[in-house]
């Protein structure tokens, strides 16, 4: 990898060592390897850091509980890679995630990131009855969600970070300052990552957070002004 795409991969975890694990081999996995990988331990009371000592190079940031926003910001922090991606704990990506959003990039002048599809899944470990219990549909739709994109380093800092006054919805707001920047992010249409449903999602329901509906949430918001 170039330093001209060198990306660093960010990972926010939060007593996520029954998934960190698969999530990092994914990463692990891609066809363009990125350059630095950090998982931010936000306050975990589980073996998080213990599952990062597994993968050599990856970089620990320990801090205090400060929510999912913070630590993304914190990890951005500690990184220094001319481009980010964002990757959930209990997400994954698919192997040529990074390689197709660096094609989609040189293929729209202007473009200073990508987005791509995701699909949602229930986890497979959960038993039948819970499983039972959430709406998910597992057709492929365009994921406007952190575990899909892929940013400048320079846009990104120009949108600013995750609100972490926020209890939840902080792509919500950062996804509506960046629709408000008309940023040029193609979007990869085809499945990237891949979304884990397992009980302690914010979000249960896939459709909440993609396609056409997302949107409506983001312009909402803009109008809203909070």
């Amino acid at each position: 990898m170039t330093a001209s795409n060198r990306v660093s991969v960010v990972i926010p975890a939060f007593n996520a060592a029954h998934y960190l694990g698969a999530a990092l081999g994914s990463v692990f996995a891609q066809t363009l390897p990125a350059g630095e990988i950090v998982v931010v331990d936000d306050g975990s009371t589980d073996d998080t850091a213990q599952q990062v000592r597994g993968f050599p190079g990856v970089r620990l940031v320990a801090r205090d509980h400060g929510g999912i926003a913070a630590a993304r910001n914190t990890g951005v922090a500690a990184t220094s890679g001319r481009w980010i991606a964002f990757l959930d704990a209990d997400d994954l990506w698919l192997p040529d995630k990074l390689e197709r959003q660096f094609a989609a990039v040189a293929a729209s002048p202007g473009a200073c990131g990508a987005f791509g599809w995701l699909r949602t899944f229930v986890s497979p470990e959960l038993p039948d009855e819970m499983r039972a219990r959430f709406n998910v549909d597992p057709a492929p739709a365009p994921g406007y969600h952190a575990s899909t994109l892929m940013i400048a380093r320079e846009t990104f800092a120009s949108v600013g970070g995750f609100a972490e006054d926020l209890p939840s919805g902080e792509f919500i707001d950062w996804a509506a300052r960046a629709r408000d920047r008309a940023l040029a992010l193609p979007m990869v249409e085809d499945v990237v990552a891949l979304r884990r449903v397992h009980g302690t999602n914010t979000v249960l329901t896939a459709r909440e957070m993609l396609g056409a509906g997302y949107l409506k949430l983001v312009r909402a918001r803009l109008k809203g002004g909070g």
